[in-house]
């Protein structure tokens, strides 16, 4: 017993680091910088117009997916970007449907997936993936209508000068390009180039091209207001994710592998279901998913199962709907999880009808 709580803790622990190792550095604080700028510096009429409550349907959702799609990031990492245009007046469902789309749906995920799982598997993924990232976004805008007002009193009288300031400065728009260009620049360079003095070269040099376009375009008020919304969003989501994985460690440690094509290789709603509940509970950084479905492929779990694997695992956690829960409430983070689950086995279950 004593073994076997030791192991546990140790799986835990094992979890914490290596996701720190992997992605604090590289990952969350640069997102945590994005989000705490679309925040402060960002004028509401650049989101609200296209992503916000009263967008229409057709123009919102389709933006909200093509924005995810070309960001290749995880489920946890997507959250401060999440949370920094839902705080900034998007819709739930815009924002629900960008939440999804970027770690199941961006185009790093779908190439790797056709160079291990096959084009057929790949092409799957993404319509499926885009379909249910819509689904799911508009469903729960549907069930838990949001309320008329766009955004906090208090928050508008706080940032209402820095708004202003932003807007009178508008004429100039290209400030707004040179900041979030070299912070998405900053995310894409330290998740995506694997050669270590490339990665921290250029990471050093766009870091103080940052900081240059900051001192030149933005005033101190601003730039504190910046730094503020970036330090809320740390406090709020990290401590939540550190526990969140803390526990994807130990499930990991307690599923059984070996069971996997006795209960999981056919197209059955146990078969299809499983997979989807291990990939809710169990937190894997974007793209680990794909090397994870090879080895439940290779141990017997259907294409079907499969595909409800990859559909769940990449967009929701353990973690990340800790972190969701602040910034949705309970009544709906637990619908958002009961509609990636339908979404997911549906999905599935379509996978293998048509494929097969």
């Amino acid at each position: 017993m004593l073994n076997l709580l030791v192991n546990l803790l140790t799986a835990g622990f094992d979890a914490i680091v290596d996701y720190a190792l992997a992605h604090t550095l590289f990952c969350l604080v640069p997102a945590f910088f994005i989000a705490g700028a679309m925040v402060a510096l960002l004028p509401k009429e650049k989101i609200v117009p296209y992503l916000g409550k009263k967008s229409h349907a057709i123009f919102a959702y389709p933006i909200a997916v093509i924005s995810g799609l070309l960001l290749a990031v995880c489920s946890c990492t997507i959250l401060p970007l999440f949370a920094g245009i839902k705080k900034k007046g998007a819709g739930l469902g815009p924002a629900i449907t960008f939440l999804y789309t970027a770690p199941a749906t961006n185009i790093l995920a779908v190439l790797y997936t056709s160079s291990i799982l096959g084009m057929k598997f790949a092409l799957g993924r993404i319509i499926i993936s885009i379909i249910a990232a819509i689904g799911v976004g508009y469903s729960l805008s549907k069930l838990t209508p949001e309320k008329e007002d766009n955004i906090e009193a208090k928050e508008i009288r706080l940032h209402r000068g820095i708004i202003t300031s932003v807007k009178n400065k508008m004429k100039n728009n290209k400030r707004l390009f040179y900041l979030f260009g070299s912070l998405l620049a900053i995310l894409f360079v330290g998740t995506r180039i694997s050669e270590e003095w490339l990665k921290y070269g250029l990471e050093a040099i766009l870091i103080v091209l940052t900081y240059y376009i900051t001192k030149k375009y933005y005033t101190t008020e601003e730039t504190k207001a910046w730094m503020s919304e970036t330090w809320t969003f740390a406090k709020t989501i990290f401590p939540l994710l550190l526990v969140g994985i803390f526990f994807s460690g130990i499930i990991r440690l307690l599923v059984p592998l070996e069971f996997i094509g006795k209960f999981m290789g056919n197209n059955g709603l146990l078969a299809l279901s499983l997979p989807v509940l291990f990939g809710i509970f169990v937190y894997f950084p974007t793209l680990v998913e794909v090397p994870m479905a090879r080895m439940f492929l290779d141990l017997g779990m259907s294409k079907g199962a499969l595909m409800a694997y990859v559909l769940a695992d990449p967009v929701v956690s353990l973690p990340s709907l800790l972190v969701i829960r602040q910034y949705i409430g309970t009544k709906r983070m637990l619908f958002y999880a009961v509609l990636i689950y339908i979404f997911s086995v549906t999905g599935g279950f379509l996978y293998s009808s048509i494929v097969h």
